[in-house]
């Protein structure tokens, strides 16, 4: 069966699917996002008919869970390295160094092309707008 993961932590996850199981059933879970594949086995604990269910993780093998530290990583926006979230370099210095001015008239720009801005936009909008 498919559906949608839109909730995730390290001890379970929320899926969207119209067919819903009781609350105790085990389930086998494949998660996909990124690239990532984690396979799981799990319990629903919480169930909304025609809506999804919440899922409480059983023990990880450790390579699936070094994969799911990874998925919440780049589901966060950050690259994981070794399994563990890397810190980006100089983030809040370009934004400490962007004229605000400046900065919101490239951001209103920006939306007026596109409805949707990617945190690398959002960087590169930042770097743009330095003061001199």
């Amino acid at each position: 069966m498919w559906g949608t993961l839109t909730d995730l932590s390290l001890h379970g996850c929320y899926v969207e699917m119209n067919t819903t199981f009781p609350v105790d059933t085990r389930v086998d879970l494949v998660l996909k996002s990124f690239g990532i594949r984690i396979l799981a086995l799990g319990t629903v604990r919480a169930t909304y008919p025609f809506l999804g269910m919440g899922i409480c993780f059983a023990e990880l093998e450790p390579t699936e869970k070094l994969q799911l530290k990874q998925l919440l990583a780049a589901l966060a926006g950050r690259r994981a390295a070794n399994g563990a979230p890397a810190e980006e370099n100089g983030v809040k210095e370009t934004l400490k160094a962007a004229d605000p001015r400046a900065f919101l008239d490239e951001v209103t720009a920006f939306f007026q092309k596109s409805p949707l801005l990617s945190r690398d936009d959002f960087h590169q909008i930042a770097k743009r707008a330095r003061r001199s």
